[in-house]
C-alpha cells in the first residue's frame, strides 16, 4: 500500500468525517419517514383493502347482471319465436319460420359471447362470490347450449327445406323416393349433430361441477332453467342422431313395414279419439305406400281372435259391457292413452290372422285428420259413388249416404272407398299438393288428429318426444288434469261444446286443493246445422249420453262433488286417480259438473322459491276447447314469474292468477312464487 504524504492525510480525515455525518443525517431522515408507517393501524389497511375488493366484486356483479340482462333480452326474443313456431298450425309453417328461429339462436349466441367478453376480467374474483361464480358458469353453459342449438338447426336445415318447400325438380318419381331422401338429408346433417353432442357434453361437465351452496334465489332459478333446456336439447339431438336409422325402419327403406290404420269417428268420441267405424292396412316401402286396403268395421271384419281369448282382455268394471268381451279390444277402448288403445287393436288384428298381419305399428286418424288431408288435396272424387268431396262437404256426404243408403252400412263402405281414394290421390299429388299435405299432416299430428304407435320401442320414444303418439302423461310429480268423454250411441260430439274450469288453491305445505268444473252445452242452434244430428243417426234418443273420465294426480282424494248422482267411481293407479261417471245432457240444454279433491305435495321447493306446474292434456279427437285456470297462491305468497303470462291477476286476501288457454294441444302452466 503506498504511503500517504502529509497533504493527503490532512485532506482524508475531514472528508471521511463529512461522509459519516451525511450518512447519519440520511438515516435520521429515513427514520422520520418510516415512523408514521410503523405507527399505522394494519387492521384499518386490511379493512380498506377488503372494502376495495368488495366494491370490485359488487361492481363485477352489477356488470355481470347487466350482461345477463342483455342475454335475457335475447332469450326472451327467442322464446317469442319458439312460441310462434309451436303455436302455428303445420299448414301455415314455412321455411321462414325456421330461419327466424335460427336467427334468434344466433342473436342469443352473440349476446352470450359479448357478455362473456365484458365479464372476462372478473373470473379471478369468482372465489369471492357464489353468485359471481354461478353467473360466470351460467354464461359458459348458456353459450354451449346456444352453440349446440345452432348446430342442431344447421343440421336440420336441408331436411326442413325439403319438408316445407320441396325441391325445384320434385316430380312424382322424386316423391316415390321421399323416404330415402329424408334419410339422406338427415345423414348429411349428422356432422352438425355430432358437434352439438360435443357442446352438450361440455354443458354436462359444467352442470356437474356447479356448486349451488349460498346462491341467491335468482341464480337458483337460472341454473334450474339451464338444466331443463339442456335435458330437452339433449333428447332432441339424440333423436336426430338416431333419426336416419329410425326413418329407415319406419319408412320401410330396407324392409317393408305394415301398418294398421284405425279410422276413428270423432263425432262419436271415445277417450283416445273415436269409435273405430272403418279400418285399413297399408304396406310402406321406400317411404311410399306400396299397397293398401280399407274396410268397414263389422263383427267379422276384421276377423276377430278366438272368443276364448276374450279372457285376456281386462275390461274395467265401470266400462261398457260386451256380450263378447273380445270386441272390447277393437272398438270399445276405455284408454285415454292412444298407445294402449293401439296396442290392444294390433293384438286383436294380429290374433285374427288378418291380411298383412302381424303389423309393425298403428296409425290413428279421426274425421278432422281426414278433413286436413282433404284441405291439402283440395278435393277427392270417389268414382264408384260419383261423389266429389271437399273439406266442407265431407261430413255432409257421409251422413247423407248413411241416411239415404239402401244397403246396410253403406256409409261405412263409402267412407272406406273415400279413404282408399285419398291414399291413391296422395301418391299421385302434385308438388304444390305434396307441400300442402306435409303441412296438413304436421298440423294433424300436433293436434292429435293423427297419432302414431310402433311396436319398436325406439320409434315409440321418438314419437313421444315429438308429441305425435297421443300418449297420456303420468301425473306423479306435478299437477295434472285431463277430461276424456265417451259418447255412447249418437254422433253429436261435434255439436256438444265442452269447457273446463279449474280452480287451484295452493297450500303452504305444497299440496293442492283442486276443483274441476266441466260444463257442457248441447245447443240446438249448433246441432241444427250439424249433419250428424239427424233422426237417422241417433235413433230415438237425441240426447248426449256420456261416460266421462276426469284424470287428476296420483294419490289425490275426492272431497266433494256437485250435480253428480251417484258419486263417481274412483280408480287409483300408480300414475293417476280417475273419477268416472255416466252423465246425460239433454238436447238444447246445458249441464255443469264439479269435482273437488286434494292432492299430495306437488309444489317443488327451490331455495326460498316454490314452483307449481300444471299439465292440461287434450283428449285426442277433440277440436280445441277452452280451459280457464285460476291459481290462488298461499297466504303472503308473491308471484315471481309465470308461463304463459296470466290473462289477469288479482290481489285479494291472497294473490290470484287467471290463465285462459285453448286446448288445441297439451298445455303447461308454471308459476314460481315466494312464500314467507
Amino acid at each position: 500500500m503506498p504511503e500517504l504524504d502529509s497533504t493527503t492525510a490532512h485532506d482524508f480525515t475531514p472528508t471521511r468525517t463529512r461522509h459519516r455525518r451525511h450518512h447519519h443525517r440520511r438515516f435520521r431522515t429515513l427514520r422520520r419517514l418510516t415512523r408514521p408507517i410503523r405507527k399505522l393501524n394494519w387492521r384499518a389497511v386490511f379493512a380498506v383493502v377488503l372494502t376495495l375488493v368488495v366494491v370490485l366484486v359488487m361492481s363485477g356483479l352489477v356488470l355481470a347482471s347487466n350482461a345477463r340482462n342483455g342475454v335475457n333480452d335475447s332469450w326472451s326474443s327467442l322464446k317469442r319465436i319458439l312460441n310462434t313456431v309451436n303455436t302455428t298450425p303445420g299448414t301455415e309453417l314455412t321455411l321462414a319460420d325456421f330461419e327466424r328461429l335460427h336467427l334468434g339462436v344466433n342473436d342469443l349466441s352473440s349476446s352470450l359471447a359479448s357478455a362473456r367478453h365484458q365479464t372476462f376480467f372478473l373470473r379471478p374474483l369468482t372465489p369471492l362470490s357464489a353468485d359471481l361464480r354461478a353467473t360466470m358458469d351460467s354464461l359458459d353453459i348458456a353459450q354451449e347450449l346456444a352453440l349446440a342449438a345452432d348446430d342442431v338447426l344447421t343440421g336440420m336445415q336441408p331436411t326442413l327445406f325439403f319438408l316445407t318447400q320441396g325441391e325445384e325438380d320434385e316430380t312424382v318419381a322424386a316423391q316415390l323416393s321421399s323416404g330415402d331422401r329424408l334419410v339422406e338429408l338427415l345423414t348429411l346433417g349428422r356432422g352438425q349433430f355430432l358437434s352439438a353432442q360435443s357442446h352438450l357434453a361440455r354443458v354436462q361437465q359444467h352442470l356437474d361441477g356447479l356448486n349451488l351452496d349460498n346462491l341467491s334465489p335468482d341464480m337458483l332459478l337460472t341454473v334450474d332453467s339451464l338444466r331443463r333446456q339442456y335435458d330437452y336439447l339433449q333428447q332432441i339431438n339424440d333423436t336426430l342422431l338416431d333419426a336416419p336409422d329410425l326413418l329407415t325402419l319406419a319408412l320401410g327403406t330396407e324392409e317393408t313395414q305394415t301398418y294398421l290404420v284405425l279410422s276413428q269417428n270423432s263425432d262419436e268420441i271415445r277417450p283416445s279419439g273415436g269409435y273405430i267405424s272403418t279400418y285399413g292396412w297399408m304396406t310402406v316401402r321406400n317411404g311410399r305406400v306400396a299397397n293398401y286396403n280399407y274396410s268397414a268395421t263389422t263383427t267379422t271384419s276384421p276377423n276377430p281372435p278366438l272368443a276364448s281369448m276374450g279372457s285376456d282382455i281386462a275390461v274395467p268394471d265401470w266400462w261398457l259391457r260386451y256380450g263378447e268381451p273380445i270386441y272390447a279390444a277393437w272398438d270399445g277402448s276405455w284408454y285415454a292413452d292412444f298407445p294402449s288403445t293401439a296396442a290392444m287393436a294390433a293384438w286383436y288384428y294380429d290374433n285374427g290372422h288378418n291380411p298383412e298381419s302381424p303389423v309393425d305399428g298403428v296409425l290413428g286418424i279421426d274425421i278432422v285428420g281426414f278433413e286436413y288431408l282433404l284441405e291439402g288435396l283440395g278435393s277427392v272424387t270417389v268414382p264408384e259413388y260419383h261423389e266429389t268431396v271437399t273439406p266442407d262437404t265431407f261430413r255432409d256426404a257421409v251422413y247423407r249416404i248413411r241416411a239415404e243408403g239402401s244397403a246396410d252400412r253403406e256409409h261405412k263402405q263409402f267412407v272406406a272407398a273415400l279413404y282408399h281414394q285419398i291414399i291413391s290421390d296422395w301418391q299421385n299429388a302434385t308438388q304444390e299438393q305434396t307441400q300442402a299435405l306435409r303441412g296438413a299432416i304436421l298440423r294433424a299430428l300436433q293436434e292429435k288428429h293423427i297419432m302414431l304407435y310402433f311396436k319398436d320401442e325406439d320409434l315409440n320414444r321418438a314419437a313421444s318426444l315429438l308429441g305425435w303418439n297421443g300418449e297420456q302423461d303420468t301425473a306423479t310429480d306435478h299437477d295434472y288434469l285431463m277430461v276424456a268423454d265417451a259418447n255412447l250411441g249418437s254422433k253429436s260430439s261435434r255439436s256438444v261444446m265442452r269447457q273446463i274450469t279449474y280452480d287451484v288453491q295452493l297450500q303452504p305445505d305444497g299440496s293442492v286443493q283442486g276443483r274441476a268444473s266441466i260444463a257442457y252445452d248441447f245447443s240446438a242452434r249448433v246441432a241444427d246445422q250439424d249433419p250428424a244430428v239427424r233422426p237417422a243417426h241417433y235413433g230415438s234418443d237425441i240426447n248426449y249420453n256420456n261416460l266421462f273420465q276426469v284424470f287428476v294426480p296420483a294419490q289425490s282424494v275426492l272431497t266433494g262433488t256437485n250435480n253428480l248422482d251417484p258419486d263417481p267411481t274412483i280408480v287409483s293407479t300408480d300414475t293417476h286417480v280417475l273419477f268416472t261417471s255416466l252423465v246425460r245432457i239433454e238436447y238444447n240444454q246445458n249441464e255443469r259438473y264439479q269435482l273437488s279433491y286434494t292432492t299430495p305435495v306437488l309444489v317443488e321447493t327451490m331455495g326460498p322459491y316454490r314452483r307449481y306446474r300444471l299439465l292440461l292434456q287434450k283428449q285426442p279427437g277433440t277440436i280445441g276447447e277452452l280451459a280457464n285456470v285460476q291459481v290462488t297462491l298461499p297466504p303472503g305468497a308473491e308471484m315471481i314469474s309465470a308461463t304463459p303470462a296470466p290473462a289477469a291477476s288479482y290481489q285479494l286476501d291472497q294473490s290470484v292468477l287467471e290463465f285462459r288457454v285453448e286446448l288445441l294441444t297439451d298445455q303447461w302452466i308454471e308459476v314460481i312464487y315466494s312464500q314467507p
